[in-house]
């Protein structure tokens, strides 16, 4: 049992609250890890259901996605692109849909989010109390409340895909791309994937060897993948098995991007 629970009624009395409670004290969105049989019990909860986070707006910089947005929401709502709502329907199943938030995703930033590859893929902010950075800056070590998500309106070649051991499991493997293409060769890549290291990762060097060239044949993609990744054996498969999967989804996103031949439609 949690001792003690507290729903604000602004942001900033969640911050004071916080601050005053101390280490223990957890946010609750959804509540989908809250309620993991497995999560610590935290000390304290700060419910943010109060503070209007759950709204999706059409703003000058972009789609600005509320930190307390579903992902059912994202699926149903007539303004997110396909890409989003194609990788929102990879989460388990309805149930958890409807509960689980975008703000929720990236506080537990799990290293097999569905959500953070896309994101990173397409150049998404995170909009934090003070200011805003980039998802795969949040995700390598920032802490602070979640506000939205603020997806850019320039438009970029997406792909993304995953696997699973069964549709209601959480995935092995995330994996996202996303690209320019100027005469045939390949301009400022993203490469993002999930389930290779403590959170979602972008492969930086492969960006960089790819940027101005013609995408590649798939196993040439498939080996400098597997050797910019470090997985781990655990339960739900070896390194090795991780490496290829990681290899294979990379090489499969990239040439997704680079044809326009990724299948986007949402999940109902």
């Amino acid at each position: 049992m949690t001792p003690s629970y507290h729903r604000p009624a602004s942001v900033n009395e969640a911050l004071q609250l916080k601050a005053k409670l101390g280490p223990g004290t957890v946010f609750l969105a959804g509540g989908t890890e809250v309620n993991n049989l497995h999560a610590p019990r935290p000390a304290a909860l700060i419910d943010l259901a109060g503070l209007g986070l759950n709204k999706i707006e059409t703003t000058p910089a972009g789609l600005r996605i509320g930190a307390g947005v579903t992902f059912q929401q994202l699926i149903d709502h007539p303004d997110v692109p396909a890409f989003i709502k194609k990788a929102a329907g990879h989460m388990a199943n309805r149930n958890i849909r409807n509960c689980a938030t975008v703000g929720g995703h990236l506080g537990a930033n799990k290293p097999c989010a569905n959500l953070i590859p896309v994101l990173m893929a397409a150049e998404a902010r995170v909009v934090l109390t003070d200011r805003e950075m980039p998802v795969d800056q949040f995700v390598a070590g920032e802490t602070s409340l979640v506000l939205a998500v603020i997806l850019p309106t320039a438009a970029r070649a997406i792909g993304l895909d995953h696997h699973t051991r069964t549709s209601s499991d959480i995935s092995i493997i995330t994996a996202a791309a996303s690209m320019t293409l100027e005469g045939g060769k390949v301009r400022q890549p993203v490469l993002a994937i999930g389930g290779v290291a403590p959170h979602v990762v972008r492969l930086y060097n492969v960006e960089k060897s790819l940027d101005g060239q013609a995408l590649p044949e798939a196993e040439k993609l498939e080996a400098m993948i597997a050797a910019a990744v470090q997985p781990i054996d655990d339960l739900r498969g070896s390194a090795a098995f991780k490496r290829q999967l990681a290899a294979v989804l990379g090489a499969r996103v990239l040439k997704a991007a680079a044809t326009g031949t990724c299948s986007c439609k949402g999940v109902r």
